[in-house]
């Protein structure tokens, strides 16, 4: 069992070990309220999943030039959140606010692998690759920050929520060590030794989207799912080049289904654990390049970036009354 394997085996083993043993303080009427104010959310979790890095053939074909896949296999982080919510939303409809911030703990997560297609330089047939390089992958930095406004509408033992989120992700990496092989050069590893690549992703995502919260005594089972638009922003700094790649991609699609389920002690604290997937499909755009430092390139519509990752947390909240 590998690292990563463990690490997930124990959050899990931690989150029913929390549900098994957790006190039952009893409420009033045995029910969760909202009622208006602010609630304070604070979670821990991981993300598992892949980002990628895309340069395609030119500016019109889908054929890849490059692919670059950044894993985050696991990547632990710690956040909080406030909601404000103007009525109690169990009784009436009404309007939320929220904002909230994940930090990543910086960790090895996996490996960098790099492929090229570079059909024009060895005279190859399109569609073989030509290039493979293998690196540890260290996330050096991850941040996640989320702004949401929703109106909800109570039914029954049901709650509807309609939703409109703005969120960012700025996500830091590097390729250190590892190897490189030439197709063309009798399959010679070339081992690699220190720092390659640096990466940095800026994801900016505007969805819409719905949720439905049902009331169950003491239990809530959440579900929801979201759409919308993303960018990106990407640096991409190959060291022992001394060559920066600037990229600006759109043209991309964000969708984020998730599911949850909360247990409440009292009228005011409750926890619960929370799966969502984040899907963007690949994303279209320009790359400005600098060789050492000085602007030598310019290339449209070749570059795009892709970002897939599941993320389960475990939420403890505290409702001011």
């Amino acid at each position: 069992m590998d690292h990563s394997t463990k690490s997930i085996t124990f959050f899990l083993v931690f989150v029913i070990f929390f549900f098994c043993t957790a006190p039952a303080a009893e409420a009033e009427d045995g029910l969760p309220l909202a009622p208006p104010g602010f609630m304070l959310k604070t979670f821990t979790g991981f993300l598992y999943g892949t980002s990628y890095e895309i340069v395609y053939q030119g500016s019109t074909g889908k054929d890849y030039l490059s692919e670059l896949t950044w894993e985050i296999k696991p990547l632990f982080y710690a956040g909080a959140e406030i909601d404000y919510s103007f009525k109690d939303n169990t009784e009436h409809h009404g309007f939320s606010l929220c904002a909230g911030l994940k930090a990543a703990i910086p960790m090895k997560t996996g490996v960098m692998e790099d492929r090229d297609w570079n059909w024009g330089k060895y005279g190859v047939p399109p569609g073989t690759l030509t290039n493979f390089s293998s690196h540890d992958n260290h996330t050096k930095a991850a941040f996640l920050v989320n702004f949401g406004a929703s109106f909800s509408i109570p039914a029954g033992k049901f709650i509807f929520g309609f939703f409109l989120n703005a969120d960012y992700m700025f996500f830091k990496w590097e390729a250190w060590n590892g190897y490189l092989q030439y197709m063309d050069d009798n399959f010679i590893i070339h081992q690699l030794s220190g720092l390659q690549i640096s990466y940095i992703q800026n994801w900016f995502l505007f969805n819409t989207g719905a949720t439905a919260d049902l009331f169950l005594g003491r239990f809530t089972i959440s579900g929801g799912f979201f759409l919308g638009p993303s960018f990106c922003i990407a640096i991409d700094d190959h060291h022992k080049r001394n060559l920066r790649f600037i990229d600006t991609a759109y043209k991309g699609l964000m969708i984020k289904p998730g599911l949850g389920a909360a247990f409440s002690f009292s009228r005011q604290w409750s926890a619960g654990i929370n799966a969502l997937y984040l899907f963007t499909t690949k994303t279209r755009g320009n790359t400005r390049e600098k060789y050492f430092g000085i602007f030598s390139g310019y290339y449209p519509n070749g570059s795009g970036a892709a970002f897939r990752a599941l993320e389960c947390s475990i939420q403890v909240r505290y409702k001011f009354l």
